[in-house]
C-alpha cells in the first residue's frame, strides 16, 4: 500500500507548489512534478493521470485570475484553442504509429535554437519603439493563431514535454506578443487540451488521490503566486523563469537520450 510520512508530504507540497508557480509563468511544470512523483514512489501507471489532475486543477486558478484581469485575448486565442484540440487528436493518433523517443533528438536541437531566437528577438526589439513593431491584420492573427494551435497541439498529443513553453515562444515570435502577454494566452490554450486528458485519466481511475489532494492545494498555491507575477507585468522575471524552463527541458532531453 502506498504511504508517505508527514515530512514527505511537506516536501511534496513544496516541490509541487514551485512547479505550479513555474507552470503559470512559463509552462513546463511537468519537468518538476513528474520526477517528484517518481522520487516519492508513485506507481508508474498512476503518474501521468495524477499529474494531469493536479496541473489542471491548479491551472484553473491561474486561468480564473487571468480571465478576471482581462489579460487573455479570447477573440484570437479561440482559434488556437479549437485547432489545438484538433491537433492534439491528430498527434495522439500519430503516436500509435511513430516512435516518440525520436522526438528527444529534435528537442536537443530545438531548445538551444529557441534560446538563441529568444535572445535575438529581445535584443532586436530593444532597438524598436512600440510603433515600429509590425502590426498584424485580423486575418493574419486568426491564421497564425490557428496554425500555432494545430502544430503545437499535434506535438502535445504526440510527445508533450514543454508544450506550454513552446506555445509562449510561438506567440512571441509569430503574434508579436511580449512574454507577459504570451504567458496567459499560451496557458489558456494548453489548459483546454489538458482538460481532455484529465477527463480520460479520471474515467479510467488512473489518479492516486492520496497524493493528488495534497498536490492540488500546493499547485493552486504556486499558480496563485505565479499568475500574480504575470498580471503585474514583471517581464524580466518572466523571461528568467522561461529560460530556466528551456534549460531544464534541454537537460531532461539529454538525460532521456542517455537512458535510451
Amino acid at each position: 500500500m502506498f504511504e508517505l510520512t508527514l515530512l514527505e508530504y511537506c516536501a511534496l507540497f513544496s516541490l509541487v507548489a514551485f512547479a505550479g508557480f513555474v507552470d503559470s509563468v512559463a509552462g513546463g511544470g511537468g519537468l518538476i512534478t513528474i520526477p517528484t512523483y517518481l522520487a516519492f514512489g508513485v506507481p508508474s501507471e498512476l503518474i501521468l493521470g495524477t499529474n494531469k489532475c493536479v496541473s489542471t486543477s491548479g491551472g484553473s486558478l491561474a486561468i480564473y485570475r487571468y480571465l478576471k484581469n482581462g489579460v487573455i485575448n479570447f477573440k484570437v486565442m479561440i482559434y488556437a484553442i479549437v485547432t489545438g484540440l484538433i491537433g492534439s487528436s491528430i498527434g495522439t493518433q500519430l503516436s500509435r504509429h511513430l516512435d516518440s523517443k525520436r522526438m528527444v533528438y529534435l528537442l536537443i536541437v530545438l531548445v538551444p535554437f529557441v534560446l538563441f531566437l529568444n535572445w535575438y528577438k529581445g535584443k532586436s526589439l530593444k532597438k524598436k519603439s512600440d510603433a515600429e513593431v509590425e502590426a498584424l491584420s485580423a486575418k493574419q492573427m486568426i491564421l497564425r493563431s490557428s496554425l500555432i494551435g494545430l502544430i503545437i497541439g499535434c506535438y502535445d498529443g504526440f510527445f508533450g514535454p514543454g508544450t506550454g513553453t513552446f506555445l509562449i515562444i510561438a506567440l512571441v515570435f509569430f503574434m508579436n506578443m511580449n512574454m507577459v502577454e504570451a504567458s496567459p494566452n499560451a496557458r489558456v490554450v494548453n489548459f483546454t487540451s489538458n482538460i481532455t486528458a484529465f477527463v480520460i485519466f479520471l474515467a479510467k481511475g488512473l489518479i492516486l488521490w492520496k497524493v493528488a489532494i495534497v498536490a492540488i492545494v500546493a499547485s493552486m498555491f504556486g499558480n496563485h503566486i505565479g499568475s500574480g507575477l504575470v498580471i503585474k507585468g514583471n517581464e524580466k522575471v518572466v523571461k528568467i523563469i522561461f529560460n530556466f524552463v528551456l534549460v531544464g527541458l534541454l537537460f531532461k532531453s539529454i538525460l532521456d537520450l542517455i537512458q535510451q
